[in-house]
């Protein structure tokens, strides 16, 4: 127990040292595009949500809600920022009946597909990749866009270029009108006529987040985008590019609290650590047993040396010779016929040795028999030869 617990103590300091690692260390900064209206990192939009109030005159609504389900919410004002906008077939029903009946809606994403931009015969590109890209243009360069409406004064705007690339190719002339243009005459915000209300499409969602509004007079420009709607209460969903925003589990609530999801977090590791460490059995050592020695061959091995003491070559020969006969008649039915050539041939063929060395053999075999003594050289030469045909 005092051996697992110096371990266990090891880990509780590594865990420890970790957690206040993470805590007291300054968190990285998040580049994540997210337009929300909580997040304060440069992509997220959370100065627009701050600054919406000085622009409309009811405190905005925020949602995470589909247009679909905004449609019975009398929604004058309708806003969404997202990277791309490709809103279901019923979303879209949904919002355009909203604008015929004289809401207003807002929508800033680069890209814009599916059912929605199909009504509004609506193309946007982005020209470092389009099928004439512009030569001579550099990511980093910078970027300047201009509102052309003779109603607001003519002032231009930087950005980043590698921020603001997309533009609208394609879209209805006969009910829509540019309001922005960027340096290379794009069309990157326009206004299209629907119904009693009006959409108001822009391709540089990105001028619209903290990044952009901390960097010279861009604040107005996002000021001016916002302008062209109604003094009426603005309704902001978020659905689009963050979706519900909600975790998928019962522990919802837990997980959505930092400290709560934290103690969570240190409580199914500390429950795991002790199944760790005490699902292992506690028992007393088993004591090591020595097994009992094989006598056997300790009394071979004396009745051998006896037999060597006494220079008893012969009688060791014998009883070589005959265990080695044995072993012929019980692995491989063979017995023993002096002068037999065939039953040497068997012999050599059983054992897989060659004709000549089981001949050497058993010459050897029957010279050692007609001797009353033989020689330790010879006792040796015989040991060697049956070794060689190793029956085992």
């Amino acid at each position: 127990m005092k051996k697992d617990l110096k371990y266990i103590l090891f880990l509780a300091a590594g865990v420890l040292l970790y957690v206040l690692v993470e805590l007291f260390s300054p968190e990285p900064l998040d580049w994540t595009i997210s337009y929300s209206h909580k997040d304060k990192n440069p992509f997220g939009s959370y100065l627009v949500g701050q600054r919406l109030g000085d622009l409309f005159p009811a405190d905005p609504v925020s949602s995470n809600l589909t247009i679909y389900e905004l449609k019975d919410s009398l929604v004058k004002n309708l806003l969404i920022l997202s990277t791309s906008f490709s809103p279901a077939k019923e979303d879209t029903e949904a919002l355009l009946d909203m604008v015929n009946e004289g809401a207003n809606a807002f929508i800033a994403s680069e890209y814009y597909y599916g059912i929605f931009a199909d009504t509004l015969n609506l193309v946007s590109e982005d020209y470092f990749f389009d099928n004439n890209p512009i030569q001579n243009l550099s990511r980093d360069d910078t970027a300047r866009l201009t509102f052309i409406n003779p109603h607001i004064d003519k002032e231009t705007y930087a950005f980043r270029r590698n921020n603001t690339h997309n533009y609208f190719s394609s879209f209805d002339t006969l009910r829509s009108e540019i309001l922005v243009m960027n340096d290379l005459d794009k069309a990157v915000m326009i206004r299209s006529k629907w119904g009693e209300g009006n959409i108001y499409l822009c391709s540089t969602p990105l001028a619209f987040t903290n990044n952009y509004l901390l960097y010279q007079e861009n604040n107005e420009f996002v000021s001016k985008a916002l302008s062209y709607l109604p003094q009426e209460k603005i309704t902001w969903t978020e659905y689009y590019q963050l979706g519900r925003m909600e975790a998928r589990t019962p522990l919802r609530y837990i997980l959505s609290s930092e400290p709560l999801r934290w103690s969570y977090y240190i409580a199914i590791l500390s429950l795991f650590l002790f199944i760790l460490f005490e699902a292992k059995r506690k028992q007393r050592i088993i004591p090591i047993i020595t097994p009992l020695a094989n006598t056997t061959l300790d009394f071979v091995g004396t009745i051998s040396n006896l037999y060597f003491y006494k220079k008893d070559h012969r009688s060791i020969a014998e009883k070589r010779i005959n265990f080695f006969m044995d072993q012929l008649r019980s692995k491989y039915r063979l017995h023993y016929t002096e002068g037999d050539e065939s039953w040497l041939e068997k012999v050599a063929r059983k054992t897989g040795h060659e004709l000549g060395e089981v001949k050497s053999l058993f010459l050897l075999v029957q010279h050692i028999k007609k001797q009353p003594k033989i020689s330790e050289e010879q006792l040796k030469e015989l040991n060697k030869k049956i070794d060689d045909i190793n029956l085992s």
